[in-house]
């Protein structure tokens, strides 16, 4: 989902590749979480991201991450 240039509106990597952002949280969820997912929920999409150790970048510019 993140290579489709379709949903750049919605999600896509920063420009160091890292990491990536979600600009557009409705239109996520609305456009792009059923065609992966069996659901359109997205705190159940959050909760499988941390499970796989993704982290939540609060200062973009440091890439500081919250713990």
């Amino acid at each position: 989902m993140l290579s489709c240039v379709n949903f750049s509106n919605y999600i896509k990597w920063d420009i160091s590749g890292i990491s990536f952002t979600i600009h557009d949280v409705a239109g996520f969820t609305n456009n792009v979480l059923g065609l992966y997912f069996r659901h359109n929920n997205f705190l159940s999409f959050i909760r499988s991201l941390n499970l796989y150790g993704f982290q939540k970048v609060i200062n973009f510019s440091n890439n500081v991450k919250k713990k």
